[in-house]
């Protein structure tokens, strides 16, 4: 009688087989993800969900690999098909080049984008002037020829006119601001503003249940028109509270934080398919559009959401042309993640595209050259 030795293959298999299905789970949650750019929240909203967690179900699949590879198991191949065949969506989260040189053309015109929190970094100090005018200081030095805010503040019951003081210390001539409430009884008014030296030829305001999530304007550029969109879609609306679930250290799960957890789902929920409908929206008004469009602002959605690839086909984005590395956007208690796009749709040509790194706000901003062809 032949006994198994204590290396036998099938011993060494069965040591594994807890790891591999576990590896098995991750697997097919990675693969799930390819469904998420086109089964949109209203049809089945936990996708929002799986399109968040993207990136970290290819890290985790990128270790299984490491993994199988350092034991020598054959195993290594499931993770890594399923990594290959996720190859468009990580194009979509990462771009690999060594550097992106800076492109100089007297032809280049220069967009600014920002989602810049109050002009204060917060919900609470308001009117204090100290980011306000580091924010203001820093758009001013990049010399945009068409700047873009999103919450943007003005505080008009404090003699604070936000939206003149921005316009005459950037040195632009013309302006477009949309309050995110028609009707604002507040002490401050949020706004979506643009600035711009060019001609605004025409504008057109999108608004849902009485609240702003973007605008466009016609501009004179050059001698063509070009229709420019300063989006942002709505958020999850996440408090303090809602953001220690993310941040506390403690693993513990209580009743309070149970159900705690269950009202942040209902709140991804419900607001994942109000921007499913702002997108629709806004990709029918792309769709419309005579003149060339450029999309700008904070989605509030990663790449591998239906919101993005919704919005962003049959677009070019500036990131995918001349970005590098994760493009992380977001400056806030939440992981990582590109929140905040510019897209092209016409004859332009994508000269360079940076993600500024000033702590001004809990994103950050985006400086694209491009010019007409």
């Amino acid at each position: 009688m032949t006994l198994l030795s204590n290396n036998s293959p099938k011993k060494s298999t069965f040591r594994f087989r807890p790891l591999l299905w576990i590896n098995y789970v991750f697997i097919i949650l990675l693969l799930f993800t390819q469904l998420t750019p086109i089964i949109a929240p209203d049809t089945l909203w936990p996708m929002t969900i799986l399109a968040l967690a993207f990136p970290l179900l290819l890290l985790i699949n990128g270790l299984f690999v490491i993994l199988w590879l350092i034991t020598l198991k054959k195993y290594l191949f499931y993770s890594l098909l399923a990594i290959i065949f996720s190859y468009s969506l990580t194009l979509d989260h990462f771009q690999f080049r060594s550097s992106t040189p800076k492109v100089e053309d007297k032809e280049a015109i220069t967009l600014f984008s920002f989602n810049a929190k109050n002009l204060s970094n917060n919900n609470f100090n308001r009117a204090d002037k100290k980011i306000r005018m580091q924010i203001m200081s820093f758009t001013a030095d990049k010399s945009a020829d068409i700047v873009c805010f999103q919450e943007f503040q003005s505080y008009p019951t404090k003699g604070i006119h936000t939206v003149k003081e921005f316009k005459n210390q950037l040195g632009m001539k013309n302006s477009y601001a949309m309050p995110y409430l028609k009707k604002s009884k507040l002490k401050y008014i949020d706004l979506l503003v643009l600035y711009t030296n060019y001609n605004i030829k025409n504008s057109k305001d999108f608004y849902m249940d009485g609240k702003a999530y973007g605008f466009y304007v016609d501009l004179e550029v050059k001698g063509k028109t070009i229709r420019v969109f300063n989006l942002h879609l709505e958020s999850n609306h996440f408090n303090t509270y809602d953001y220690q679930i993310f941040t506390e250290k403690e693993a513990n799960l209580n009743s309070e934080k149970g159900h705690h957890i269950v009202w942040l789902l209902k709140k991804i929920k419900k607001y994942s398919v109000k921007r499913t409908h702002q997108a629709r929206t806004i990709k029918e008004a792309i769709k419309q559009s005579p003149f060339p469009v450029i999309v700008l602002g904070d989605f509030n959605d990663t790449p591998a959401s239906f919101i993005y690839q919704h919005i962003s086909e049959n677009m070019t984005d500036a990131f995918k042309i001349k970005g590098n590395g994760y493009g992380n956007t977001y400056n806030g208690e939440l992981p990582p993640m590109r929140i905040d796009y510019a897209l092209f749709k016409g004859d332009f040509e994508i000269l360079n595209y940076q993600v500024l790194k000033p702590n001004l706000s809990d994103h950050y901003p985006l400086l694209i050259k491009f010019k007409l062809k």
